[in-house]
């Protein structure tokens, strides 16, 4: 357990912000609940308030009727007046009329049968209804007070009962049952209470999802530190690689350089074919550490941009004469349809660079037939399409087309080179230049990639 406690406390204090969080569940429930305990309380005290006037009032008109029977009125006649007050009231439980005798004693003239319910009532009831006629025989206003009897809250009113004469002739005492605004009162309690706690299992709940994101957000932290690692690691990999790279790509060149021509050719075939095999495969790895580099850059927001107009149709046709070597040893038709475009606003380099990877591609991946690149224009914009009768490209890889390190996985491109990279950094540098990349394509029968570029005003 102190373990626990320690880890836990531990990572509060790495992540301070969850403590606002912790706060915020303390904060709100806490108010919830002083908040509903003093909305009830007051409630409590302005119901018990309120009835206590109502049981003064009722009091007051039942002396009325009293005082007239005291005078002159007849014992059926009162009793029918107070039944009447006490029927038209349910929360009356009790009306009795005391009268003195001879002896100057209180004692029932009505309602002796709720006094004989009141006998069953606790002595301290007694004693405390004893002391109210006393206490009313003193004064000339009614006396209220609490008590609690068979398990239900009562307000007790008392009052001395007088003639025209003002003198004391008798007293009358009234119960008034709080049962019913009790039940109203915990009915209240409950329905404040349930919704108090089901504010806070919300303010619970909203917490916890906030705790579920702030876990995301560590691990997001945590993915971005390994990210820049991995960026930081790959950056300086390539670098690295270019050097000894450069180094193999020379010492190949002398290796061809150095060997006799009075070697029987075969022995000569054989050797310069070991030397252009490692040059193929330094070429290749210089193409992976130059796309690793850009890759970098572009995530380091490193590459930068020189944005000019520039004649689109020169720097297509210098890309169509260097790969057309290539298109010649597969027999395919490379076709440039390009004429009389506008200038665009681009990178030169880079636009090259974007060219050469869509031709480039086009070429490798399609096996007969032709590469057309053609152009239109709309009044803002240039479009290049190199479109091929390639191998074309499905729905499924379509949607992951762009996407870094992803490759085409078929038998068709088992024995075709390439590291994934190159068409997710045309994109960004046709992005990043203010343009666009885009495809269309249909499986076995072709693509259509098409380049936007903005017209220079």
């Amino acid at each position: 357990m102190k373990r626990l406690f320690k880890s836990g406390l531990d990572f509060v204090k790495g992540n301070r912000t969850i403590i606002s969080s912790l706060l915020l569940i303390i904060v709100i429930v806490g108010t919830l609940f002083l908040n509903s305990y003093v909305t009830i309380n007051r409630f409590q005290e302005n119901v018990d308030k309120t009835l206590r006037g109502k049981a003064v009032m009722a009091e007051n008109i039942m002396e009325v009727a009293a005082m007239d029977h005291l005078d002159n009125m007849s014992d059926d006649l009162l009793k029918e007046k107070l039944e009447k007050i006490k029927a038209g009231d349910e929360e009356i439980t009790q009306i009795i009329l005391f009268s003195k005798d001879s002896n100057g004693n209180l004692v029932p003239i009505f309602g002796a049968e709720d006094l004989s319910k009141s006998e069953l009532d606790s002595s301290q009831s007694k004693v405390m209804e004893e002391n109210a006629k006393k206490f009313a025989l003193s004064v000339n206003d009614a006396f209220a007070y609490l008590d609690f009897t068979g398990g239900v809250r009562h307000w007790n009113v008392t009052k001395s009962v007088r003639n025209e004469q003002g003198n004391i002739v008798g007293v009358l005492l009234m119960k008034l049952s709080l049962e019913e605004s009790d039940a109203l009162v915990e009915k209240s309690i409950i329905q404040v209470y349930l919704l108090s706690i089901t504010a806070a299992l919300v303010v619970l709940l909203l917490v916890l999802n906030h705790l579920r994101l702030f876990a995301f957000e560590v691990r997001a932290r945590k993915l971005e530190e390994i990210d820049k690692m991995k960026e930081d690691f790959i950056s300086m990999a390539s670098h690295e690689l270019k050097t000894p790279l450069t180094a193999i790509s020379g010492y190949s060149e002398l290796l061809s350089d150095s060997f006799s021509k009075k070697d029987s050719e075969d022995l000569h075939m054989a050797r310069m074919k070991y030397v252009t095999n490692i040059e193929i495969s330094v070429d290749r790895l210089k193409n992976l550490v130059s796309d690793l580099l850009d890759v970098s850059r572009i995530q380091q927001d490193r590459f930068t941009f020189d944005l000019k107009p520039i004649d689109l149709s020169a720097i297509i046709a210098e890309v169509v004469r260097e790969i057309s070597v290539t298109a010649q040893q597969k027999n395919l038709k490379l076709i440039n349809e390009i004429k009389g475009i506008p200038l665009v606003i681009a990178d030169q380099e880079k636009l090259k660079q974007v060219l050469i990877n869509l031709i480039g591609n086009a070429v490798k991946y399609t096996f007969q037939g032709k590469v057309e690149v053609q152009s239109r224009e709309d009044e803002d914009w240039v479009y290049i399409t190199v479109a091929d009768t390639g191998i074309g490209i499905s729905a499924e890889n379509l949607q992951s087309l762009f996407s870094k390190f992803y490759r085409i996985k078929s038998e068709k491109t088992a024995n075709i080179s390439g590291t994934g990279l190159g068409l997710w950094i045309a994109k960004e540098i046709a992005e990043r230049m203010g343009g666009a990349l885009s495809v269309e394509s249909i499986e076995g029968v072709g693509s259509h990639f098409t380049l936007k570029l903005k017209k220079s005003k």
